[in-house]
Formats: C-alpha cells, structure tokens, sequence
C-alpha cells in the first residue's frame, strides 16, 4: 500500500457490490438447487474529482451434493486507486474546503467465502465462512441462516446471524488503539499493537405470499460492533475561538486524528414488496423502504424502486432509483473549536454528517437457454449506475454547505452459466 489508504475502503466497495446483482444464491426453505452454477461479474467504480477508482472482479460457483445439500463457493478481488477525503480546513474567508490525501492511494483486497445448505422438507440450513485481507485490513467471518417454510408454504420465517473478527493494522501513521487515534501537541499518541474490532449481526425476518401477484417481506436486523472504530488515516481540524475566518492556524491549533466511540449498536427495519403484473408481459415492481438507526446519532431512511420488464426475445430492461438520507453522528463536525483534549470523541469524516443521496440506473439482462450440452442456461447483464451525494438532499434540509459534495459512476457486467 501507498500513502494514506483509508482502512474503510470496504465501505465503498459495500456500495459496489449492492449494485452488482447477487452472484450467491440465495437458500429457500425446501427447495434444492439441483444444476451446476458459475458466474462472473466484473464492476467498475469511478468516484468524481479525481477520486476513488475500483475495479471489481467477482467470481462464484456451486453445485448440489446429494439431493439434500447444496455448496457455494465466492472469490472477489477489490483494485483501489485514487485520493480519498482526509480533512477539512476554512479558507481565508471562511469557506469549508474538503482536503484529499495525495492521489497515490493504491491497494488491493482479496476475499473468499463458501456456504453449505442443508434443505428438509419445508426448511434450509445454511453454514457459511469466509476470510477477506487487504494491505492493512484483515477479517474473518462466520454466518448461519435458518429458513421455515409453514402455512402451506406461503409463509416463511428467517432467523440470521453472522459474527467477524477485523485486525486493522495502519501504516505511517501513530495509533493507540485504547484511545482512538490521536495525534497533536495535546495528547501523544503512541505506535502500539494492532488494532481489533468485533462485529455480531442478528436477522428476523418474515415472507408472506399475499396473493398469486404480490409477495410482502419484512425484517429487522439488530449489529453490534466494538473495539476499534475509528478511521486512522482521516484528520479534524482544530481552531481557537475567534479564528474561524482565519486559514492559518495559530499556536494552540492543530490536527486531531478521527477518534470515535468504542462500540456501536444499530438497529434496522426492512420492508419489501413485489407485485407481479401477468398482463404486462410478466413484468414486476420492487418496492423496498428501510429505517436505521443507531445510538452514535445517526437515524437513516432509504427508499428504492425497481422494475423489471421482460421485452421479448429474453432480454429483460430494469431500471431502478434511489433515495438514502441520514443524520449527523453526536460527535460530528467539519471542524471543531478548542483543543482535542476538550473533546472526548470527534470526526469530521463526511459519511458521518447529515447528507442525502440519489441514485438511479438501468441494467439489461438477455437469457438464452436453446444451448448445446452441457450449458442449459445463459444470461448476460450490463448495467450502469449514477450517484449524487449531496448536503442539500438530506431530509428536513441541510444548511452545511456543498463542500462534501461528490458522485459515482458505477458500471457492471455479468455472466452467469446452468449446467
């Protein structure tokens, strides 16, 4: 790794990966998946600004064993470049300026996981593990998943839980996992061991077939995370009262690294509704809408539709949009006043401030399925996708200006093989 490579790069690549389609099937109670399965998706990310760039190759397969089992298996490969935000600063009048680290960011994650299911008459049981690793992050994780089928299978009831263990070990700067990271003429901080995090994540959720057309699921998902939550290579500024207009700074100012809370709980409600329509040629709406809250402040609302549409000849057209708004974290500012040693904890890392967020896009899937032995089925998507994060979206109105302000490109490719 370069210089000033954020360890919470997996955050942008999160986003990446929900818009690529799943290449991992999912396990529904009872029903066995009886073919052979390879996929491959390749997504290109470009951040505006000269920002972040990551290219994302993703490949998957699986296969039945027995008539009772089914094994998974996934590897992705994450290629990151570019400049990340690091601080922000006033300029001589005043202006919040976003700061970016030298754009020699460059890193490489690799992951890999597998998942074993076992379906019963009318439930599934699936085990997974997986290990993922970058220059200066490592994590391991374990997941299980139960699935009910009951009411003559029109219900389902879905009970999750999945546990991870990060190291995170940053280069080139000081860190003192027992406080956070911090660095100024305050406070010393000192070049210790590496740094751990522990996430759980616990799923109840319930599927109900309405009716022939329509399908209603709902569920609420509880995450708990402590130990080292901070993001090392992201920087607040520091300013005397009465300096706020002023770009330099004075004896008594400086630099503070981000140092946040040492554990996290969030809890999340999901609600999601298909309704299919037999008289526009098989076509489906997608209704999802989700709330999100957590005890650091930070209260999230997302909203998304999609539509899928098959026009003839196996080609499917899904467009799609997106409305995500958040809070503010309590211990957010795009500067403070004071010293650090007046603050317990404090970030001024934009994806913790009140914003808003649109995004929309269009993917185009075409199936062929009159192939030679042993392929049964082929489908091939493209897909691209535009972002807009914006101050000025978030719910009830943001007055902190447009300095965080930034898009995304994002464009997909799949292929996906039954034999």
């Amino acid at each position: 790794m370069k210089q000033n490579k954020k360890t919470n790069a997996l955050t942008k690549l999160n986003l990446a990966a929900l818009a690529l389609t799943g290449i991992m099937q999912d396990a529904n109670a009872g029903r066995v998946e009886e073919s052979y399965n390879f996929d491959f998706q390749y997504g290109n990310y470009t951040e505006s600004g000269n920002r972040m760039k990551v290219d994302i190759f993703e490949t998957a397969v699986s296969a039945p064993i027995g008539k009772n089992m089914t094994f998974s298996a996934n590897a992705v490969r994450d290629v990151i470049s570019g400049a990340s935000p690091k601080y922000n600063r006033k300029d001589g009048k005043g202006n919040i300026i976003q700061t970016l680290s030298s754009a020699s960011i460059s890193d490489q994650r690799d992951g890999v996981n597998s998942n074993l299911t076992y379906f019963f008459d009318n439930a599934s049981l699936n085990l997974g593990a997986g290990f993922s690793q970058e220059q200066d992050y490592t994590s391991r994780f374990a997941n299980s998943n139960l699935s009910w089928d009951f009411n003559k299978k029109l219900t389902t009831l879905n009970l999750g839980g999945s546990v991870a263990f990060d190291v995170v070990e940053p280069t080139n700067v000081n860190q003192d996992c027992s406080k956070g990271i911090v660095t100024n003429e305050d406070t010393g901080a000192v070049r210790g061991a590496n740094c751990h995090k522990t996430s759980q994540q616990y799923l109840l959720g319930v599927s109900q077939i309405l009716d022939k057309n329509s399908l209603l699921q709902l569920n609420m998902t509880y995450s708990n995370s402590e130990g080292y939550l901070s993001d090392p290579y992201k920087e607040v500024r520091f300013y005397k009262n009465g300096n706020l207009n002023n770009a330099a700074l004075t004896p008594g100012e400086g630099f503070g690294r981000d140092t946040r809370p040492h554990n996290k709980n969030q809890f999340a409600w999901l609600a999601q509704y298909v309704r299919h329509f037999e008289a526009m040629n098989n076509a489906a709406l997608h209704a999802d809408y989700r709330f999100g809250m957590d005890d650091w402040g930070i209260n999230s609302h997302t909203t998304e539709l999609s539509w899928h549409q098959p026009i003839g000849a196996g080609f499917q057209l899904i467009p799609r949009f997106r409305y995500y708004s958040q809070d503010s974290a309590d211990f957010y500012a795009p500067f403070f006043v004071g010293k650090a040693k007046d603050y317990g904890v404090y970030s001024s890392d934009y994806r913790l401030a009140g914003f808003g967020a649109m995004s929309g896009g269009i993917k185009l899937a075409k199936t062929f399925t009159e192939l030679n032995k042993p392929i049964e089925l082929m489908k091939l998507q493209a897909g691209v996708e535009y972002y807009d994060h914006s101050a000025a979206y978030q719910l009830g109105g943001n007055n902190s200006g447009s300095f965080a302000d930034f898009s995304y490109y994002l464009v997909t490719t799949s292929i996906n093989l039954k034999f």
